[in-house]
């Protein structure tokens, strides 16, 4: 079994936190204080691990505000991860080809061959189909 580092232990605690509270996009998390009391651990520790989530966009932090969920969807880091990732002319035509099994898959369990993935109930086939394509416009730009 892998070993996880303190930080992320800490990271896992405050997404059960957040998990566990119902906190949604746009809603402020718990003070550091607060935090650091229902963990157990240093203040320190959970500025380290806010500013690692906050890097990742997963929160961000309003000056005087605190801090809040964000809409992770939408982050800029994807089209970064996707420069990295996605070197070769053939990843790219790995990812289409991902894409265009998933636009079938959709359009067979319909059975209707005009129907998008942004139309099926299917929320994680949505979220990965449009990570995809996020990589695939990363790469050609």
């Amino acid at each position: 079994m892998e070993e996880r580092t303190g930080l992320e232990h800490i990271v896992e605690q405050i997404h059960n936190l957040v998990e566990a509270e119902n906190i949604q996009v746009g809603e402020k998390l718990p003070s550091e204080r607060y935090l650091k009391d229902k963990l157990n651990v240093s203040r320190q520790s959970v500025r380290e691990a806010l500013r690692a989530l906050e890097l990742l966009g997963i929160i961000y932090v309003r000056r005087g505000e605190g801090t809040f969920l964000a809409d992770i969807d939408n982050h800029q880091l994807f089209q970064l991860i996707g420069k990295y990732l996605i070197r070769t002319k053939r990843q790219q035509d790995e990812i289409i080809e991902i894409k265009e099994m998933i636009e079938n898959h959709v359009r067979a369990k319909h059975g209707d061959r005009d129907m998008s993935v942004y139309d099926d109930d299917n929320q994680i086939l949505k979220k990965i189909h449009v990570l995809l394509d996020k990589y695939s416009r990363a790469f050609n730009s």
